[in-house]
């Protein structure tokens, strides 16, 4: 509060999530709690609606980004493990495999990469604004589609190994769905 005490923010739960346990989601009640207002009085979904682009943006971003960790986690095991005396990136259908999952995760990141760079146009080029505001929902929906089943990909590579709960795969694949289900408010 602005005189140092604590704020009257009242935890009621932290929910025990799927994916990671770094990320907390939780129940909150606020009563009496101090705070301050952002935008304009009684615009308040309005408010929140301009800040939409900038979630759907980190979703497509952060979905991209999790699909090239599971990449480098797949490429990784692939060129360090053998199989019929040879490194498995080596063998003919793995190397087909990883290169299609190297391809999807660059589009991917381009993708979301281009939207930002619309992003940061929005207020300088009109053409940027129209791009930003047509692309940013399409790279949204489709890296956050593409990301699970992407990462179901990855996690062959490394078999069974990779279900177990001390490899990176094993929470990638359980958080790989999260920001397709996570809704930026629609506008």
């Amino acid at each position: 509060m602005p005189d140092g005490s604590a704020n009257r923010i009242h935890i009621q739960r932290l929910k025990d999530k799927c994916g990671n346990r770094s990320n907390a989601s939780s129940e909150i009640e606020y009563h009496d709690t101090w705070s301050i207002l952002v935008g304009e009085e009684g615009r308040g979904i309005a408010e929140i609606l301009s800040h939409a682009h900038l979630t759907r943006l980190d979703f497509a971003v952060g979905s991209a980004g999790l699909m090239r960790q599971a990449l480098s986690l797949a490429l990784n095991h692939a060129q360090t493990r053998t199989a019929f005396g040879k490194p498995m990136s080596e063998l003919p259908m793995q190397r087909n495999v990883l290169a299609d999952l190297a391809l999807e995760s660059e589009a991917a990141m381009l993708g979301a990469f281009r939207v930002a760079r619309a992003t940061d146009g929005l207020q300088s080029s009109e053409h940027e604004r129209l791009l930003a505001r047509v692309a940013t929902p399409v790279m949204k929906f489709w890296n956050c589609q593409r990301a699970p089943a992407f990462t179901y990909e990855c996690l062959q590579v490394h078999g069974g190994n990779g279900f177990i709960m001390e490899n990176p795969m094993a929470r990638l694949y359980r958080e790989a769905p999260l920001n397709s289900i996570w809704k930026a408010p629609r506008t």
